[in-house]
């Protein structure tokens, strides 16, 4: 759910109330993350970022989403910044959120990436971090599962939208043929009986007229 900003309109999801009751794990002190990053954990600086609305909507669902992380112990906090929704030029809300942490291994790193999407992780500590084969390999197998379950999604979404236009098309010749029933007219009169733009009807009046649904004369349209 989490992503970086977006112009396209999103659906909004069920409001969740924001955990300002929960009280989660302790952030740790300075010398309890060194000893974490001893025994091979990472440090982190995670950035979460929402868009939607409303306003309220945005920042307890950021918060919501925070505290499930927090709630894992694989996972322990050192810092949270958030910053207040500001609202955008389309009339969404942009919330972020600054989550610095110590993750245990990079495998849960990789399950946090791919789970909760964050708009940007940045490695803090250690600098070269040594991974064994097996690692990297369950580290690719997660990235295409979830790729395969964005393939999936898109494949579907293609094929819906293909059959809705599909099906628009028809209802637009269908109400091309049925305004000329009523005499020859121009693609200006069509535009004000149809309510659509006559440079929108252009492909369509063309496509009729090369199958012999109507003809064109004198820049006037009529059925044969």
């Amino acid at each position: 759910m989490f992503f970086k900003k977006k112009k396209e309109e999103e659906p909004e999801v069920d409001p969740v109330d924001a955990p300002e009751e929960q009280k989660g794990p302790e952030t740790l002190t300075e010398s309890k993350v060194k000893e974490k990053l001893a025994d091979g954990w990472i440090r982190a600086l995670v950035t979460f970022e929402l868009v939607g609305k409303p306003r309220e909507h945005i920042e307890n669902t950021l918060k919501s989403y925070l505290a499930n992380i927090k709630n894992d112990s694989r996972i322990m906090t050192i810092r949270e910044e958030f910053a207040d929704a500001i609202e955008q030029d389309d009339g969404f809300f942009s919330a972020f959120c600054e989550y610095e942490c110590v993750v245990e291994t990079m495998e849960v790193m990789t399950w946090l990436a791919i789970n909760f999407m964050p708009a940007s992780i940045e490695i803090l500590d250690p600098e070269h971090i040594k991974l064994e084969g097996r690692i990297i390999g369950n580290w690719f197998n997660d990235l295409l599962a979830k790729l395969h379950e964005v393939s999936n999604v898109l494949r579907e979404e293609r094929g819906v939208n293909a059959h809705i236009t599909q099906g628009m098309n028809a209802l637009i010749k269908n109400a091309i043929v049925l305004a000329l029933k009523g005499g020859e007219k121009t693609s200006k009169q069509l535009e004000k009986v149809l309510g659509i733009p006559a440079k929108q009807l252009e492909p369509f009046l063309t496509h009729l007229v090369d199958k012999g649904g109507i003809i064109q004369k004198n820049n006037k349209y009529a059925l044969p």
